[in-house]
């Protein structure tokens, strides 16, 4: 499957806001096991300011370093443009979505389009021609995505999923409660 292919970038891109539009309004009106807010400790948010830059380096500039280093190789071209694109229709999904439906969205917005953009990375990298440098530029974007990927899955999908066995023993504790009244 080529992954330069506009057909599977945008219905991508359809499918991803459809789901992120889906789990919005299913976390508005409590019908999903997440919550509407990100739950992050203190030491948390200090990470994720440092990852946030870690992110414009690694996912932005290296990617525009290797833009301009294929200057002159179509497929490239058209790779690392398309890269770019995705990367900025998620980045304005995340902000729209998280104002008008929860801020939680983030979480699977960028969970989608983190594990597209490696498939498109990996399944790119053969295709691409890359110097010595850029094989390793590559290398740590590739590294990076992936370690993101990881870090969504451990550190912010908990912080968002309400656990069944919450949601029973919080029942549990509201009826009882009620019973006291």
């Amino acid at each position: 499957m080529a992954v330069n292919n506009g057909l599977i970038i945008t219905l991508f891109i359809l499918v991803a806001t459809n789901l992120a539009i889906e789990y919005g309004f299913g976390v508005k009106a409590q019908w999903l096991p997440f919550t509407a807010e990100i739950g992050f400790s203190e030491q948390q948010w200090q990470f994720l300011r440092w990852w946030v830059k870690l992110a414009l380096v690694a996912g932005v500039l290296l990617p525009i370093s290797l833009l301009f280093q294929a200057w002159k190789q179509p497929f490239s071209l058209i790779f690392w443009g398309t890269y770019l694109l995705v990367l900025a229709v998620q980045l304005v999904s995340e902000r729209v979505f998280s104002r008008w439906l929860a801020p939680s969205v983030v979480v699977p917005i960028g969970f989608f389009y983190t594990a597209f953009r490696l498939w498109r990375l990996l399944a790119g990298f053969s295709q691409l021609a890359l110097s010595h440098l850029a094989s390793g530029v590559f290398g740590v974007v590739v590294l990076f995505w992936t370690s993101n990927l990881l870090m969504l899955t451990v550190m912010v999908i908990p912080t968002v999923f309400i656990s069944p066995l919450s949601r029973v023993a919080k029942t549990s504790h509201n009826a009882a409660t009620d019973n006291r009244k």
